[in-house]
Formats: structure tokens, sequence, C-alpha cells
């Protein structure tokens, strides 16, 4: 028979609570299992679990094979490789040494990955920053465009009114009567003067 280590769901809907179970490779996924080894609560932060390693490595000498999500969570503890130092008859100070080192180095992990996480969110920060004085600029600039627009038109304006007394003059200038010169007003009185015909007694006496 064929045994595996995986997880059997248990919680509520949206809120997922898993034992970690010792079941027949062809049983289904929430069907019977063979023994409960643990739990894992994935909820919190950090997530818990909690697993009877006597049982568990009881069960893997026994050829149980831990499912892919399962062999995650051993390897995120580090059971994976304090199993391997069991396999191999390794003393419990060999066994300490080996699992301090390998805290320290998740804890380096930890740190790095954080500082990442850290410069992504300042990175991100930036750009946004850098977004939006950009957009401010470009309003500003805008608004400045806009302003000049309206200033220009004003003094169109201002020259249009100062130039409109100046075409009045004109107007007025060119509209004016032009007085005649004297002499042809008097030669036109001379040819409309009339002509005093003579007396019938005159020409009496001529003749």
């Amino acid at each position: 028979m064929a045994v595996k280590i995986r997880l059997k769901r248990m919680g509520k809907k949206k809120q997922p609570f898993y034992r970690i179970v010792v079941a027949d490779s062809r049983a289904p996924r929430d069907g019977r299992s063979i023994e409960k080894i643990g739990h894992y609560n994935p909820i919190p932060d950090p997530a818990e679990l909690v697993i009877n390693e006597e049982r568990l490595f009881h069960w893997m000498d026994q050829g149980a094979k831990p499912s892919d999500t399962v062999f995650s969570l051993l390897r995120g503890r580090g059971l994976t490789l304090k199993y391997e130092l069991v396999s191999r008859n390794a003393d419990e100070a060999t066994i300490s040494k080996e699992m301090h080192k390998w805290e320290l180095a998740r804890d380096d992990r930890g740190k790095k990955v954080a500082a990442a996480e850290s410069a992504k969110l300042a990175a991100a920060e930036a750009a946004k920053q850098a977004e939006e004085d950009a957009a401010k600029k470009a309003e500003d600039a805008e608004a400045a465009a806009k302003k000049a627009e309206e200033a220009a038109k004003a003094a169109e304006q201002v020259e249009e009114t100062e130039e409109a007394p100046e075409v009045v003059e004109e107007v007025a200038a060119e509209e004016e009567t032009v007085e005649a010169p004297a002499e042809v007003v008097e030669e036109v009185a001379v040819e409309e003067e009339p002509v005093e015909e003579p007396a019938e007694g005159t020409e009496k006496q001529d003749s």
C-alpha cells in the first residue's frame, strides 16, 4: 500500500484549516486517513504549523512520501534537513549545530527578502512621487500658458481701444467741408450778376 503524508481540509468556507495526515495515496483527499500527525493553519501571520516529529520520521522511515505542499511546509521549518541528519545517525550535538546554522541562514534570507520588499516599496513610492511631480509641472505649465494667452488677448484689446480715436479723427477730417477760394466765389458772382436793359427813351434819342 502506497502511503502519503498530506493535508486534509477541515475549516469553514474562507477559513481554511488543515490536518496533516498519513493516508492511502488512493484515498480521496478529504477521505479516510490512517493517522493524524499534526495540523496547519494558514490564517495567522506567520502561519501555524504543529507536527509530531517522531511520528513524521517514523512514517517517512516506512516509505511514506510527503505531498508537494507538505514537503514545502516541512522544508520551511527545517524538518527535511533534520530528518536527513537523523537518517545518517548524527548525534544530538551535530543536529543542534546544523539546525542552528539553518536558522541563521533562514533569518538571513528573511532579512534579504524584507530588504528587497522594502526597496521595491521605496522604488514604487519614488516612481509614484515622480509621476505626481510630473503631472503637477504639466498642470503648472498649462496654467502659465493659459495665463500668457489671456494676457496677450488683453493687450490686443488695449491696442485696439487706443487706435479707435485716431480712426474717428481721420473719418472726421475726410468728412469736413472744403471751403472754396475767395477768387472763385467772386468770379461766380460776376457771372451771375444781371445785365440791365436800356430804357425805351434812350433808344429813341439815339435814333
